[in-house]
């Protein structure tokens, strides 16, 4: 069977529980932290302090999430203040305060490629700038998200609660819970806007946890939308070479100390995707250490389509070791175009928000592969 996501259930009690520093979720396998670099660069010596912080577990690794976060499992619980501190050391809380709302995703390749109608690294750093300043904005939940796109159509596609669409040099579209939602402004108008709508959501959900999102409010967000958008086809996510600069992605998501140490070799910092993939600048000609390092830089490998959730030991709930189990089957993978995930229960977390094969707590390697063939073949 393929699946794709259901929409979002507003059938919650409770606030959501998306872990930071300051509120680590607790796993069967300890606490759960999650650090948000707020759509910027990451440096190479914060991924070896971070690697540092795991050290000492048995496969440490550091997880890429679907909004450009980086987390950390296993921890301690409670966290020590040795290893909060050490996390916090990094720079990447820059706010105790504000931690779990700067959930920022920005075309990765903006001002870069030269593909956008502008380079949108300023605006994003002044966003998380605003964000963090305004008292009233840490009451947002750490599941409100905020795209900026840069005009190539990368991120809108993404489900957001507030974003930007550049429409050139400098105008954009701000936009509230979607693209049939939006305003026209100057790019320099940007970001006073967006924080005018964050904080008018945070009036209007005030008292009800269960609301998450702005299209979860009982009345619409902003006043009467002055723009239409015609978005442009979403483009094919970069891979390898892209002029001067790499784009390459991680397997599983899960950043290993090798990994860190072949990025090392070659620059100083890294910009995190939405993808499990990684930016770095002026990187081209490094793609053969890097891939030889186990990193992804080309479309043919398999692991541009094989996903896994958690799995044991991680997840109480998981019938198997999903990892390791797409590590067994990333060498045997038969080709096709739809993402494979391997799930350890029925409760499917993760799962790609498109069409895929849906391959749920296989006893072996062997059943996995007869039930990617047998889904396969039911799309051609």
């Amino acid at each position: 069977m393929c699946r794709v996501t259901a929409p979002s259930s507003r059938e919650r009690r409770a606030g959501d529980a998306c872990p930071g520093v300051s509120r680590p979720f607790v796993a069967v396998d300890g606490s759960i932290v999650r650090l948000r670099p707020a759509g910027q660069p990451v440096r190479i010596e914060v991924l070896s302090d971070l690697m540092d912080v795991i050290a000492g577990q048995q496969d440490p690794a550091i997880q890429l999430t679907s909004r450009g976060a980086l987390q950390l499992r296993g921890l301690p619980d409670p966290l020590t203040p040795r290893i909060r501190d050490a996390i916090r050391a990094t720079g990447l809380v820059p706010s105790a305060t504000h931690e779990l709302v700067r959930n920022i995703v920005a075309s990765p390749l903006s001002g870069l490629d030269g593909a956008g109608h502008c380079d949108l690294r300023p605006v994003t750093r002044a966003l998380d700038a605003a964000l963090r300043t305004d008292p009233d904005l840490s009451r947002l939940g750490g599941r409100f998200l905020l795209v900026l796109d840069d005009g190539r159509g990368d991120v809108v596609g993404e489900s957001f609660d507030l974003g930007l669409f550049a429409t050139g040099p400098a105008r954009c579209v701000v936009l509230a819970g979607g693209i049939d939602r939006g305003w026209e402004v100057p790019l320099a108008a940007a970001v006073p806007r967006l924080v005018a709508l964050a904080r008018q959501f945070v009036q209007a959900a005030s008292g009800d946890e269960s609301v998450w999102h702005v299209s979860e409010l009982a009345v619409p967000l902003g006043p009467e939308p002055t723009a239409e958008l015609d978005l442009p086809r979403q483009p094919e996510r970069p891979l390898g070479a892209v002029g001067d600069h790499a784009v390459v992605a991680v397997p599983l998501g899960l950043l290993r100390p090798d990994h860190v140490a072949a990025l090392a070799g070659v620059t100083d910092r890294v910009l995190v995707t939405p993808w499990r993939s990684l930016v770095i600048e002026k990187a081209a000609a490094a793609l053969p250490e890097l891939e030889a390092a186990g990193l992804v830089t080309h479309a043919g490998s398999p692991w541009t389509r094989l996903h896994a959730c958690t799995g044991l030991p991680g997840c109480a709930r998981s019938a198997l070791d999903t990892r390791a189990l797409a590590r067994d089957l990333a060498p045997v993978l038969p080709g096709g175009h739809l993402p494979v995930h391997v799930s350890g229960c029925e409760r499917r977390c993760g799962t790609p928000a498109t069409a895929y094969v849906d391959v749920v707590a296989p006893r072996s390697a062997e059943q996995a592969l007869s039930t990617i063939a047998e889904q396969e073949s039911s799309w051609t």
